[in-house]
């Protein structure tokens, strides 16, 4: 039995020249292939029951893709929109995963946002991946997509100032900006600011809104980065690890962004970049949930106290 985000999904689908699969489509391109698979679930954490996982998977072609090796593709990652970058098989992929709800409460929002992956993971993140070439490359496939740069109106500055209420509501040391909206999630202790105590263990959450990405246009994108003492010398399978764990949840936020490399000195961190032309309602406010909810499971599933990420050895799923 389907519930209403996927009916709305297979009616949107309904006149696309798509190629039907098990529990979803295909499309099939020069570039590569993309498949948008409803996979079936019944799991019940509290009063929410997930009944589907929304997986959206793409195969690029790499004819005129430049060769990643494990560092590469989690540099990439720090740029990836719609989904975390991986290679299998001398293949460069990427995967997004949305858990749906039997009582979604923003159907039309979760619908549309899998959709909106569905039809741009292929063409935006081969440019993005294009992208990293040169200079030259970047501006070529950035006037290629066309998006637009900047809204038409920005978010007005009391909207963030809501968000930054409900975040200190919660509890967490959080403020505002007039583009911007960021919070410390305490990792270990209760400390809540390293404002406080430079050493207390924090995550540093952060919503930018109507800022641009190289190729993707005008959007918000989501940050978290970790209190690492120092770069571990293992930052690239960090990333590859957390980006493959994140897929083996059934309930969990959207795997709509990628652990990757960031900075000069690679520092393992997250990120999200979601393409919107202007504002959309209190999208800003779900963004930021999204990361109060990752770096909860952060703390609870990969953090030691003075020691930073620690990730067991247990074995992992494939991406599909």
């Amino acid at each position: 039995m389907t519930n209403e985000v996927e009916e709305r999904i297979h009616k949107a689908l309904a006149t696309h020249p798509l190629e039907k699969i098990d529990l979803g489509y295909r499309r099939v391109h020069e570039t590569g292939s993309s498949t948008l698979r409803l996979l079936p679930v019944d799991e019940v954490r509290g009063a929410k029951r997930v009944v589907a996982i929304a997986e959206i998977d793409t195969k690029y072609t790499m004819a005129g893709l430049p060769p990643f090796h494990a560092t590469g593709v989690q540099r990439l990652n720090a740029m990836s929109v719609h989904g975390a970058y991986h290679v299998k098989d001398g293949k460069l992929r990427q995967t997004a995963q949305f858990s749906i709800y039997a009582n979604e409460t923003a159907a039309h929002l979760a619908a549309q946002t899998i959709l909106n992956v569905f039809g741009g993971q292929l063409p935006i993140g081969r440019s993005t991946a294009l992208a990293t070439t040169s200079a030259a490359v970047q501006e070529q496939q950035r006037a290629h997509h066309a998006m637009p740069r900047q809204w038409p109106k920005p978010l007005d500055e009391e909207s963030l100032k809501a968000a930054t209420t409900m975040l200190q509501g919660r509890g967490l040391a959080a403020s505002n900006d007039a583009t911007r909206v960021w919070a410390e999630f305490p990792l270990s202790g209760d400390i809540p600011s390293r404002a406080i105590d430079p050493q207390a263990e924090t995550a540093l959450l952060q919503v930018d809104v109507a800022i641009a990405h190289p190729i993707a246009g005008a959007g918000y994108l989501a940050t978290m980065s970790l209190p690492l003492a120092h770069v571990p010398p293992n930052s690239a399978e960090l990333c590859r690890r957390l980006n493959a764990l994140e897929l083996e949840q059934v309930e969990f936020v959207p795997r709509l962004g990628a652990w990757g490399l960031q900075g000069p000195n690679d520092l393992p961190a997250y990120t999200c970049f979601i393409p919107c032309a202007e504002p959309w309602g209190d999208l800003h406010v779900t963004i930021m949930w999204w990361s109060v909810l990752r770096a909860a499971w952060i703390r609870e599933r990969c953090w030691e106290a003075r020691a930073g990420l620690r990730l067991d050895a247990a074995p992992e799923r494939n991406p599909v």
